[in-house]
């Protein structure tokens, strides 16, 4: 009898309980498969293909070298993938860990499992991140979530299987639209091992101070969320080896972690979420808010949005250096979505798709939560509309993001870099700007386009609808604050 081990969203062998307990078998594959579905999804990018070839390479050398094995890669359906290996080879169990991402992925579990259970095949998934799969309580799931994350975590081992030699798909020969992938992190267990020891024993003791400016989180802020999306490292031993490095440190540093860590429980925590309610992909979590954008979206600053030619140098500037990095800090990731959804009024599930491909770290628990909640359709969270304005004088105050960013704007004194618009006519020949030439003119009034978005938004808010919607809400997502 033959297993197979079926690597998806965990490309790591240290800490794999689905490969450790796979392993055990006579006769193993181990497979990964580039679904066809998910390279022609519209939340799927180079980055991501480019972050999964770099991880993949990195397992195979690694599975090479420990075990003498191969990894077999597919591309195509995922079903009818299954189905070949079925035909060819005598298949008991097949090993893999749950998995919780965009609705197309629950679609292909449910058809696996629809085959599975008719060829009489055992399909064997495990936890990574504490999710509560049944009978979810809110009032013990933190416990049961610190009680998951602690147990001791699993290491590779020797052992006796024999491993079978299948099939290699060559990645290189998936063609996607071209997005400069240069300048991404790399994928693979190495960097992510990396990353987790630089952070915890350097880069993160101002991580609570630096983590909010895009100038200084490049390097203050972990830069582990790429890895725990693929499975590069697993998050158990991230938040065991936190906690190791928080009882050894003291102040700054300490709290530095400690906020750390309590976002690898919120990290959970609304993976929680989009599990217990998956329909936050497409539709508000509040349907009191249902109509509120469908109808008045404007092309034309959706187009100056995603270009970062909308008027607003930090805008713009954050945007042109997602598009290069495919990474962007997460105050800054709220400002793109708020001044989206708020002073430009665009509707939340389409600029969430184009910025699902450009987050290397795309987690759609995570994503579409943080969307709809700077969006103001999640109906239990505070309305929070950020002024472009202010936060580019808060976190590049001396405008060096913005000019390394939105180069025509270098020669701009320091005092007008946020809003250059106020420069005087002498000022602009001074320096060669022409108006709405060298630079766009913003796209809208910031503070008439803000006080309108403020205005729409409570009146539905306060609607008894809303705020009856809101309690049920609360009562089945919101965490309990007193055990959390």
């Amino acid at each position: 009898m033959t297993n197979v081990m079926w690597f998806r969203n965990d490309l790591r062998i240290e800490d794999n309980e689905a490969f450790h307990s796979a392993l055990k078998s006579d006769s193993l594959i181990l497979i990964y498969i580039i679904d066809q579905q998910f390279l022609s999804k519209e939340t799927t990018s180079p980055f991501h293909l480019r972050f999964i070839k770099d991880s993949l390479t990195d397992l195979e050398n690694r599975l090479e070298t420990k075990f003498y094995a191969s990894l077999n890669i597919y591309c195509g359906d995922t079903v009818e993938i299954f189905k070949n290996l079925i035909s060819k080879y005598k298949i008991s169990c097949v090993y893999s860990h749950n998995i919780f991402k965009e609705s197309y992925i629950k679609k292909v579990d449910d058809d696996c499992d629809a085959l599975f259970r008719y060829k009489n095949i055992h399909w064997k998934k495990f936890d990574q991140f504490g999710i509560q799969l049944s009978n979810r309580n809110r009032s013990t799931w933190s416990y049961e979530w610190k009680k998951f994350m602690s147990k001791k975590y699993t290491d590779y081992t020797a052992c006796n299987c024999k491993f079978i030699k299948d099939y290699k798909y060559r990645v290189e020969n998936i063609k996607m639209d071209e997005i400069c992938t240069d300048n991404i992190q790399k994928g693979g267990a190495k960097f992510a091992q990396n990353n987790l020891s630089s952070f915890l024993s350097d880069r993160g003791e101002f991580y609570r101070s630096q983590m909010s400016s895009p100038i200084t989180a490049e390097t203050s802020c972990s830069r582990l969320s790429p890895h725990i999306a693929f499975g590069t490292i697993s998050l158990k031993r991230i938040y065991q080896e936190t906690i190791k490095t928080i009882k050894t440190s003291d102040g700054d540093y300490k709290k530095s972690l400690m906020s750390f860590k309590s976002r690898l429980a919120w990290h959970c925590h609304f993976i929680q979420k989009y599990y217990d309610e998956p329909s936050i992909e497409s539709s508000n979590l509040n349907e009191a808010y249902d109509g509120l954008r469908e109808n008045s979206f404007n092309e034309k600053l959706f187009i100056a949005w995603k270009s970062g030619m909308t008027g607003f140098p930090f805008i713009d500037a954050c945007m042109r250096y997602l598009k290069n990095t495919g990474w962007i800090n997460f105050r800054m990731r709220a400002m793109l979505v708020s001044f989206a959804s708020y002073q430009l009024w665009l509707d939340w599930r389409i600029t969430s798709k184009y910025l699902a491909r450009l987050f290397t770290d795309y987690e759609p628990g995570i994503h579409y939560s943080q969307v709809q909640m700077q969006s103001g359709t999640t109906g239990i969270n505070t309305i929070r509309i950020y002024n472009p304005i202010k936060q580019s004088l808060d976190h590049d105050p001396n405008g060096n993001f913005i000019k390394e960013w939105v180069p025509e704007l270098r020669e701009v004194p320091d005092k007008h870099i946020h809003q250059p618009w106020m420069m005087s006519p002498i000022e602009m020949k001074f320096v060669d700007y022409k108006r709405g030439i060298s630079y766009p003119e913003p796209l809208v009034d910031n503070v008439l386009s803000t006080q309108l978005a403020k205005d729409r938004i409570w009146s539905i808010k306060k609607t008894n609808k809303a705020r009856e919607l809101s309690k049920i809400i609360v009562q089945k997502h919101a965490s309990n604050k007193n055990k959390f």
